[in-house]
């Protein structure tokens, strides 16, 4: 299992033919359904203009830095086979900067849950 804050590659979505992967942020807990095998993650980017994305701080990095601003889509939601999909391993981020992407992801799906 991936474990919650590990910055993982897998395909990317948005690009045609399945190549190409991208990173994304690991956000579920062992508390998943089958957590031994799939991850709930939430998409990277390094583009700045999507409204709603929100900054990778460097200080937010545990391991594996990529000295380019980061931002995370908390929107941008996916399941991945660990085994079938995650094809490598960038890095870590903090434990708090994962729970600021699952409050904001959780934002979307029920507003209650986070007031």
């Amino acid at each position: 299992m991936a474990e919650r804050g590990a910055v993982v590659w897998a395909p990317d979505p948005f690009k045609s033919g399945g190549g190409n992967p991208r990173p994304w942020v690991v956000v579920s807990t062992d508390r998943l359904p089958y957590s031994d095998e799939e991850s709930i993650a939430v998409a990277f980017t390094t583009q700045s203009h999507h409204q709603g994305s929100f900054a990778v701080p460097s200080d937010a990095w545990i391991r594996g830095d990529p000295r380019t601003q980061s931002y995370v889509l908390p929107w941008s939601v996916a399941t991945l086979k660990d085994e079938t999909h995650i094809t490598g391993i960038q890095g870590a981020v903090t434990d708090e900067f994962a729970g600021r992407v699952t409050t904001a992801l959780l934002s979307y799906l029920d507003p209650s849950a986070v007031e």
